[in-house]
């Protein structure tokens, strides 16, 4: 009966593409018992209240005490940016871990004896998705909030740009560890076939990206991977962008000291104006390049259009179609 519920809910329907593809096994039997059924009876009766509860002492809410919030980043579309963005701004306003949560398929934990888990709070009011959000799961936190609103923030890059771009990032060898692709595979692929075993693994992913960008509501934020990333003035707009949908431009959820410490914190992030932005440290605790090869980009880019297989193409350009970005021909 609970394999049964799980299988009906639109978080396990909607995941199901990828089961599939890169799990090919148990991970996906694994997924669906580490999120909750979301139907109606996960509505709690704290979620319903339509007002929050100011503990004494304060005279305001917290922005989680108002409304839920989800973060949905996508693989080789500033997915590092973004989260990294993100918890910066709840460090700065002082977010128990208790409030945050981490949904990311698949589940993976980084250590063998399982005590670092990447899926944690799964019913957090503040979320980050990870390669893992798409219009049906928006729908169903939807209908689980209750009266508190919930706000959506992504960002969002052209699909074959993010194929490109995830070609070059493996082949170089980057996330060894990474289930979603054959990484070891792809290191050894020219760019004619390791661009298109590439475009068959980001698919589903691109395919929820557009599901839940190519026609926001009020409450859904598209913010561009291009716009973040190709000037300071793009990024700091976008940063202002992401403040106002998530508390708004007055000192209702956040103070103006706060607005501005998260303004001034979030510029470390702009590689236009610090070199190392693109940098993480990898598993191996060592730093790595995050961001892929640009002459390889521009290859795999030229290849993408000349020789993916045309069925493929075809979905990748209507992707390219739904979401406003210039579609050319083979």
């Amino acid at each position: 009966l609970a394999q049964e519920r799980a299988r009906e809910t639109p978080l396990c329907s909607s995941l199901k593409p990828l089961a599939g593809n890169a799990m090919r096994n148990i991970w996906w039997c694994i997924f669906i018992f580490l999120v909750p059924a979301c139907g109606s009876e996960c509505v709690s009766m704290v979620q319903r209240q339509a007002l929050p509860v100011i503990p004494a002492g304060r005279q305001k809410p917290k922005p989680w005490e108002v409304n839920n919030y989800i973060v949905a980043s996508y693989h080789k579309a500033g997915l590092v940016l973004l989260e990294t963005l993100v918890f910066k701004i709840l460090d700065i306003l002082g977010a128990p871990m208790e409030v945050r949560g981490h949904v990311e398929y698949p589940c993976y934990s980084s250590r063998k004896d399982g005590l670092s888990k990447v899926c944690y709070n799964l019913d957090a009011p503040f979320r980050l998705y990870t390669d893992s959000f798409n219009a049906s799961l928006k729908s169903a936190e939807q209908r689980k909030s209750g009266n508190k609103k919930v706000l959506v923030a992504g960002l969002v890059r052209d699909p074959l740009e993010m194929v490109a771009s995830a070609y070059c990032y493996h082949h170089d060898g980057q996330e060894f560890g990474n289930w979603l692709f054959p990484v070891q595979d792809i290191m050894q692929m020219g760019p004619e076939e390791g661009t298109e075993v590439t475009a068959k693994a980001l698919l589903p992913l691109a395919e929820w990206m557009t599901s839940v960008f190519e026609n926001p509501d009020n409450n859904t934020l598209r913010l561009e991977f291009d716009d973040l990333t190709k000037s300071s003035a793009g990024f700091d707009l976008g940063v202002q962008r992401l403040l106002d949908h998530f508390f708004g431009a007055g000192t209702d959820l956040i103070s103006k000291p706060e607005r501005f410490h998260i303004t001034e914190a979030a510029k470390e992030l702009d590689a236009n104006r610090n070199p190392w932005a693109t940098t993480v440290v990898n598993s191996s605790h060592e730093l790595a390049e995050h961001s892929s090869n640009p002459v390889c980009k521009e290859v795999a880019h030229s290849i993408l259009h000349k020789s993916l297989n045309p069925a493929l193409f075809a979905r990748y350009k209507d992707l390219q179609r739904r979401l406003g970005y210039p579609v050319h021909a083979m």
